[in-house]
């Protein structure tokens, strides 16, 4: 029963990122023109469909490794412990998480990348269960700013962010006179 939810959800993931890809002129915003030259250093469907073919190629890889081990322990499961039978608790799970998501994606515009992400990932360790709040901040600090810094800095593509946050940043790698 295990194996054949998770290949449920792999192949849901992977359905819905293959339609993303197919979709992906009317999801992504043409770049902003300068003078007649793009702002952004990439095509600003490179990162989102570098994403949703990762996604698309794991849940495959997911689909495959699962049945494989399907077909060659069928009766493995009965070795795990019995359930209660109360589904509801993975559904309340799934239900959380993607009203997580919901919320990040609607605070992303208005409070910017790092404090929209901060507080997704916060939400998110917390709601897996995570109770150590050294590592809930650390993790929420560190992926974000780390994130932040590779999307602007090496591959020049524009997160949208609150104008202090930029200051601060340009400020921080301007100490050489050219920046980063």
């Amino acid at each position: 029963m295990l194996q054949k939810r998770v290949i449920l959800f792999a192949s849901v993931t992977g359905i819905l990122a293959i339609a993303a890809i197919a979709a992906m002129p009317q999801l992504v915003a043409k770049p902003k023109l300068l003078f007649g030259r793009s702002l952004s250093a990439i095509e600003p469907t490179l990162f989102p469909l570098l994403t949703l073919v990762s996604i698309a190629v794991l849940s495959l890889g997911v689909i495959l490794l699962a049945r494989h081990q399907l077909r060659r322990e069928p009766d493995s499961l009965d070795d795990l412990p019995p359930s209660d039978g109360d589904d509801s608790t993975d559904w309340i799970s799934i239900t959380g998480f993607f009203a997580i998501l919901i919320v990040y994606a609607l605070m992303f515009k208005p409070f910017g990348f790092l404090i929209s992400s901060f507080l997704a990932i916060a939400a998110a360790a917390l709601m897996l269960g995570n109770r150590n709040w050294l590592q809930i901040v650390a993790l929420a600090l560190i992926c974000p700013v780390g994130l932040y810094l590779v999307a602007t800095r090496a591959m020049l593509v524009a997160l949208p962010e609150l104008n202090a946050i930029e200051l601060f940043y340009s400020h921080l790698f301007a100490w050489n006179g050219e920046g980063l």
